[in-house]
């Protein structure tokens, strides 16, 4: 991240703010943040896709606390019988995801397109 902001940000911005008479907080609230906000949503999406994949199979002793995720690996090692419900959970458990990056995709995309231009 940080890296990024020192690559996307450029120092005469920041110095012709501070001519302006801008301080510090004015310079991060109306400078700074809305360039690093796609940055932002893309490593908020990238962590919801982490934590939306992770099986704690050794915390989870109730029934009303177990994750999707968690849900699907019982029935995909339930067997052969059971292949019909883990496709049907297989397809539960990809929305979320999915409305999550149709949501945040044009920022995704922004980002990906800015970190690749070098002056």
């Amino acid at each position: 991240m940080k890296q990024y902001m020192d690559d996307s940000i450029p120092e005469s911005l920041l110095e012709a703010a501070r001519i302006d008479g801008a301080g510090n907080f004015t310079i991060y609230r109306a400078i700074v943040m809305p360039m690093i906000k796609p940055a932002w949503l893309t490593m908020i999406l990238f962590a919801f896709r982490d934590m939306w994949t992770v099986q704690p199979s050794g915390t989870i002793f109730s029934e009303e606390l177990k994750t999707l995720p968690y849900v699907m690996s019982q029935v995909v090692n339930g067997g052969i019988a059971r292949a019909g419900s883990a496709m049907a959970a297989s397809v539960l458990l990809m929305i979320p995801p999915i409305l999550v990056y149709l949501i945040s995709q044009s920022n995704v995309m922004e980002t990906m397109s800015s970190a690749g231009i070098k002056d």
